[in-house]
């Protein structure tokens, strides 16, 4: 028999980084952590898009966006020191929104927090948004990126930007799931 009792609480922004980034959990971490924040090359690139694929096998067609529109880049990175460049550079990029926000976290990780469905669903919860999901649309996902969620992350001082992005994908994964964690 199994008896469970979730009892939700209001938490401060502290409370609520440090439960959440104890619930999260990824497999290819390791990739994440021996590669982000030391100068692109190739294998990094790779290593990091592996990790946000959550797979050591990237399908076809996402191998070859990242041989297309970003390992090209490798030869003349920009250097993203505000985010109104980081605005103007993923404007001249192809490909898809999430992908796209991601290589700007490869290039200043510290600049430019990761951002998914998992969490911009976080944010909207915690911000009481009326849409829950992000839209398709890649302009859109970009808008809410800038105007919306770095604001957003903005406001949660004196914890590590990390932790605030395990947490709120912990915490955003967790209200796609439920309880039951599928």
């Amino acid at each position: 028999m199994k008896l469970e009792i979730v009892q939700c609480v209001s938490a401060n922004k502290a409370g609520f980084v440090a439960f959440w980034s104890k619930e999260y959990s990824y497999d290819l971490e390791h990739l994440y952590d021996k590669n982000i924040g030391k100068p692109l090359n190739k294998d990094r690139v790779w290593a990091l898009y592996k990790w946000k694929n959550s797979t050591k096998e990237i399908a076809k067609k996402k191998q070859q966006s990242i041989q297309t529109i970003y390992l090209p880049q490798l030869k003349n990175l920009p250097s993203l020191s505000s985010h109104e460049t980081g605005k103007k550079y993923i404007a001249s990029l192809q490909g898809g929104a999430i992908w796209g926000i991601f290589w700007l976290h490869c290039i200043n990780h510290r600049l430019f927090p990761i951002f998914d469905q998992h969490t911009y669903r976080a944010m909207a919860k915690i911000c009481n948004f009326s849409l829950s999901e992000l839209p398709d649309s890649r302009p859109h996902k970009i808008q809410i990126y800038f105007d919306h969620y770095i604001p957003f992350t903005k406001t949660f001082k004196n914890v590590s930007h990390r932790d605030l992005d395990k947490a709120l994908f912990a915490y955003g994964r967790f209200l796609k799931r439920g309880l039951s964690g599928k």
